[in-house]
């Protein structure tokens, strides 16, 4: 379990990293505006193999639903009895906004953040995805000295990197793609996540709230954190092997929920892995916007430039 300890200038320690913990002003269409604070002394090498991991675990934590900074863990809630798969399923679908709001909501763009304290180095990243399974993630880091791109159209799925260029996806990788893509997950839990299972209850920061896991493709393991009263997904671990075999675990928390047309955004989400934690702050967030289908298919050649700008 990663410790914290509280910080001055209300920093979070986790796993010995700072991890910010401020707020911010929020307009109707510019939602947060972060502060800047990091920890510099790393070595230039050090820093560019750790930006590169970084871009590694960003096809799996900019995930299409985004749907506080504090780990999962603390005293457990009182007993009671737990819901059921569907139960909270519907409780996790009302507490996003609800089955209407989103079929309201044909496509989303949102604009933020990276920053990762411990390196000194920030970013910029760029979600765009469309109903019902369509999506493309952008990221750049050191002023696009690191890029990062992962789509899926419908079919196919693809990712680039500056470190190691094209790469369709297949296997394990497509099927996780394929179900990262889906545009409502929030309000189709049980139907996404079959094997769904409701476990227990636990604090997370001063949420109490319910943990419930699914299997995903790769052998992975879910488990979700969703608030007992509103159902909103307030926590997140995923636990399995990466690419060469590795098991790697990789929690996301997520805060600062704000209301876009009904459907609730969480503008703030904080990730730990063993090695590092960074945040992600969503600054802007545009829907229904026309979206070409043709961004999201795999390009013939390295894509050179970046959306995320």
């Amino acid at each position: 379990m990663a410790q914290k300890r509280k910080l001055t200038d209300g920093q979070m320690m986790i796993d010995g990293f700072a991890v910010a913990g401020d707020t911010a002003e929020v307009s109707q269409e510019t939602i947060i505006h972060p502060k800047k604070c990091g920890i510099n002394g790393e070595s230039m090498g050090l820093r560019r193999k750790l930006l590169t991991a970084v871009l590694g675990f960003l096809f799996v934590c900019v995930a299409p639903t985004f749907s506080q900074t504090a780990a999962p863990g603390g005293a457990p809630a009182k007993d009671a009895a737990l819901p059921s798969a569907e139960e909270l399923s519907a409780k996790c679908a009302k507490g996003s906004g609800g089955k209407e709001a989103w079929a309201k909501i044909s496509t989303l763009v949102l604009s933020g953040t990276i920053e990762i304290p411990a390196m000194g180095a920030t970013g910029k990243v760029e979600v765009v995805a469309k109903a019902p399974n369509k999506i493309l993630q952008s990221t750049s880091l050191a002023d696009g000295q690191f890029v990062q791109k992962q789509g899926f159209d419908g079919r196919v799925g693809w990712k680039f990197d500056t470190q190691q260029g094209l790469k369709k996806l297949e296997g394990a990788e497509l099927e996780e793609a394929r179900t990262d893509a889906n545009f409502d997950t929030d309000v189709r839990l049980k139907e996404i996540y079959p094997d769904l299972k409701v476990t227990g209850r636990t604090k997370v920061g001063s949420h109490d709230a319910y943990t419930a896991v699914a299997h995903v493709p790769g052998g992975k393991t879910l488990t979700f954190y969703l608030d007992a009263e509103s159902g909103r997904r307030v926590a997140e671990d995923t636990e399995g092997p990466d690419e060469s075999g590795k098991v790697e675990k990789t929690s996301l928390t997520f805060e600062e929920y704000k209301a876009v047309e009904g459907i609730q955004i969480p503008t703030k989400i904080g990730v730990t892995t063993s090695a590092f934690s960074f945040v992600i702050s969503i600054q802007e967030v545009k829907h229904n916007v026309p979206v070409d289908d043709a961004i999201f298919a795999m390009p013939a050649g390295n894509p050179t430039g970046t959306t995320a700008h």
